[in-house]
């Protein structure tokens, strides 16, 4: 539990005034206030000495302390700080450490340890600031040498017991409490309270618990510390024997009745650590608490409420509550948290600008180093996943300056950053920052594959030889079978499908944690489509394999886009819909699901039966509502659908809609609306004679399109002389099949419409005994070499055998 500052106090004289002695006297039975209010009264003389005055203000800084009145407390002390005074520098590291601005006192009491005067208080001091920074090692070791120093400070003994046991020494620990011999009745009580840890720590938790709940049912001598480290450790002890819901009553309880202990924010965040464990919690504590006084107990309730909701994916909900608590408590020393949870909760729902907000807001409040590290952090963040690797790095660094917490991932996040640039010399920078700051962690290795994994992103061809080297050189790392993975993915995208395979059977024979095994089992999938001849029932196997192995793998919607897609080719239409109608449901703002609604829509229409036909329909339906890339082509699939259904006018709309569009169609959809559209009015012109005229208009427009493909031009000409035909108007048709033909060279020809054109033509001749022109015709086919030229040459020599024309 944490030491109580020690206070230098000034001596005492016989001429000091009154109102300093009653000041000093009220400071030392704990009543602040008092001493704060006779000190003040005291300074407005006008005639005090320089000595007296000094040690006013030292005793009105003091308490003020006391008095939990740091901003002023701080401004009182620091021209006596300022001055050199050791006991006014003690006092004013004391204020920081009070304050939580642990980073700014640390180096105080640290350039007080050898002062003849406070030198024992600033150790201690020392102590506390290392402990609070998470330096739990270094804490234990400077206690260490003060005990071998100080040996008759039981409470420094019993201090260090706590730091091993939280260091998992037990054995150390164990002894250092047996050999302990308490003093007074405080610390009779810490040594009990520290046998129960140590029995906790040996699990032995039935024991530990009855000794916890003795304290508390025995308060007498206990510190308020004490007393709450009772309480934990009660609270640790019934999760360990009657599971995490029987630990976090006991929280509940000292909330509910220690609305005011100084301990209540720590009983918060050690209550939201049992829930986080558990698999259903109940908040109905939490909004309890939330809805009711006293304030800070509701403002803290708020706040893990949210934290809560935020574990249970209950984003929005989250966001609500986080929106209560800013408008209900303008000035909570919570806010900060809270604008920083806000925008975590618009990074989990990808909405950057309203995290950069909160971040922002956040920044206006941060009290020291270590709060604006961590915003800067999450500033970091957010323009790395927004692409702004440079500003990412810029950021990255300030938090790596700002925070000795921070420091080691957020230079290793910097690197990332580099990388990302393609900045080599940033990014050996850092990796040289990072393996001074920490040579042997395992986010050096980390780097060196990150590097790799950059690199082929890049496309550089020295991606393959960067991991191989991280092979190499980290046999035993985590992210082994990583490597193996990306190595066989770079194998398959330069087409080495054997070295792929070879790569994935390294991974599958050496136990891969989940992710690296979902994706090597996804590559293996497109491996087997890529196998020629193509092995579809392979395929679907693996594919299958995967959904059953991997049902919430990030891959899954790859893996479903591929087993829908063999399913369509293998005429499997019914599982082929299925596959894409499920990514789309399980992933409605995910990247396939546009694709897979339209492919859904498209699988659909190859069923005979009408609620298939109804299925496609709404399908392509919801792919025009998404309004994206393929919103004209389901409209073009609707039309299609329509056309089918002998609805030929609702079609025709619809290719109305495609052709008005803005922006416009890409030509080939404008190409293929347009003739289709001209389809639809031929078919109607069976019953509307008018709307024969209306094709021809259409079929006549594509046809002079700038630009216009030879196949659509030519299509749109055949299509205008089967409508004049329709007509009976022979002429014209004739003269719209001979523009199909009218072409002579080789350069641009398309063959399909070029012979239907042809043939027609010469049909129509044929059946009017124009036998000179239908020669004409065969002979314009036979002299351009194509697919059915010995065709039109065969007729050719027939009719002018048959007929005698020569000529």
């Amino acid at each position: 539990m944490p030491f109580l500052f020690c206070l230098a106090t000034a001596p005492l004289y016989a001429d000091d005034p009154a109102l300093l002695v009653e000041a000093r006297q009220a400071r030392a039975e704990a009543i602040p206030e008092v001493a704060v209010q006779k000190l003040r009264v005291l300074l407005k003389s006008n005639d005090l000495p320089a000595d007296t005055q000094r040690a006013a203000n030292y005793e009105l800084a003091a308490a003020l302390l006391a008095a939990d009145e740091l901003e002023e407390a701080e401004s009182v002390v620091q021209p006596l700080a300022d001055a050199g005074d050791p006991a006014a520098r003690l006092l004013q590291a004391n204020i920081f450490a009070g304050d939580g601005r642990w980073p700014e006192a640390l180096p105080v009491y640290q350039s007080l340890a050898d002062s003849a005067d406070v030198g024992e208080a600033a150790q201690l001091g020392a102590v506390e600031c290392l402990q609070a920074l998470g330096r739990i090692n270094d804490a234990a070791k400077m206690l260490e040498k003060f005990t071998a120093e100080h040996p008759a400070n039981v409470g420094a003994r019993l201090r260090l017991a706590s730091l091993m046991i939280d260091l998992k020494k037990v054995s150390q620990a164990d002894e250092i409490v047996k050999n302990a011999t308490a003093v007074s009745g405080t610390e009779a009580k810490w040594k009990q309270y520290l046998e129960a840890r140590l029995l906790l720590a040996q699990d032995q938790a039935a024991p530990a618990l009855l000794v916890f709940d003795e304290l508390q049912q025995n308060p007498a001598e206990l510190t308020q510390s004490l007393f709450f480290g009772a309480v934990l450790g009660s609270a640790e002890a019934r999760a360990v024997l009657n599971g995490f819901e029987a630990g976090d009553n006991v929280l509940e309880r000292f909330i509910a009745h220690h609305d005011d202990s100084a301990y209540l924010e720590e009983a918060f965040d050690r209550l939201d650590e049992l829930y986080a464990q558990e698999e259903r919690p109940s908040d109905t504590e939490l909004r309890k608490w939330a809805a009711k006084t006293p304030p800070r107990r509701a403002a803290l309730a708020k706040y893990y409420l949210a934290r809560m909701y935020r574990r249970l994916h209950k984003t929005d909900k989250a966001l609500s509550t986080l929106d209560s608590f800013i408008l209900g408590n303008p000035t909570s020393p919570l806010l900060n948290s809270v604008y920083l949870l806000q925008a975590d909760l618009y990074l989990d729902k990808d909405n950057l600008p309203a995290a950069l907000h909160a971040l922002d807001e956040a920044g206006r409040r941060a009290q020291n180093e270590a709060e604006r590290a961590e915003i800067e952090m999450r500033t970091a963040l957010v323009h790395y996943r927004q692409g702004e690797s440079l500003l990412a790095e810029i950021f990255f660094h300030r938090a790596a300056q700002g925070s000795e917490k921070l420091r080691v991932n957020a230079t290793f996040d910097a690197a990332l950053s580099a990388l990302n640039r393609r900045n080599y010399e940033s990014f050996f920078k850092d990796y040289r920052d990072l393996s001074n700051l920490a040579p042997n962690s395992a986010l050096r290795s980390d780097l060196l594959l990150e590097e790799g994994f950059a690199q082929a992103r890049a496309g550089d061809p020295h991606a393959g030889d960067t991991i191989e080297l991280y092979l190499h050189n980290f046999p035993k790392h985590r992210r082994q079978n990583e490597a193996q993975v990306a190595l066989a993915e770079l194998a398959f995208a330069d087409g080495d499908k054997l070295g792929a395979g070879r790569y994935l059977q390294v991974v599958d024979s050496s136990s891969p944690d989940t992710d690296t095994a979902a994706r090597a089992a996804c590559l293996a999938v497109f491996l087997a489509d890529a196998e020629t001849p193509p092995n579809p029932a392979k395929v679907i196997e693996r594919a299958r394999k995967f959904l059953h192995d991997f049902p919430r793998s990030a891959y899954l919607p790859e893996v479903r886009m591929k087993l829908g897609q063999t399913y369509f080719s293998t005429g499997d239409h019914a599982n082929a819909e299925t596959q894409f109608t499920l990514i789309a449901r399980e992933n409605p703002n995910g990247p396939y699901t546009e694709t897979a609604l339209y492919l859904a829509g498209q699988a659909a229409t190859q069923w005979l039966d009408s609620g298939a036909v109804d299925r496609a329909l709404r399908l392509f339906d919801e792919v025009v509502k998404l309004d994206g890339p393929l919103k004209l082509y389901a409209r073009q699939q609707q039309a299609i659908v329509q056309s089918r259904l002998g609805k030929e006018g609702e079609a025709v709309t619809i290719y109305d809609l495609i052709l008005s569009a803005q922006p416009a169609p890409d030509p080939e959809l404008r190409y293929a609306a347009m003739c289709s559209k001209g389809d639809n009015l031929r078919a109607m012109g069976r019953k509307e004679p008018a709307q024969l005229e209306a094709a021809v208009t259409v079929f006549d427009e594509l046809a002079a399109l700038p630009g216009v493909t030879p196949t659509w031009r030519n299509q749109a000409l055949y299509k205008k002389g089967l409508t004049l035909v329709q007509l009976n108007r022979e002429p014209e048709a004739l003269t719209a099949y001979y523009d199909v033909l009218d072409k002579t060279v080789a350069e641009g020809r398309e063959f399909f419409w070029f012979y239907k054109a042809g043939f027609d033509a010469a049909h129509l001749f044929e059946q009017k005994e124009n036998w000179k022109a239908a020669i004409g015709i065969y002979q314009k086919m036979a002299k351009l070499e194509g697919p059915r030229a010995a065709d039109a040459r065969a007729r050719l020599n027939q009719l002018r055998l048959e007929k005698f024309i020569w000529e």
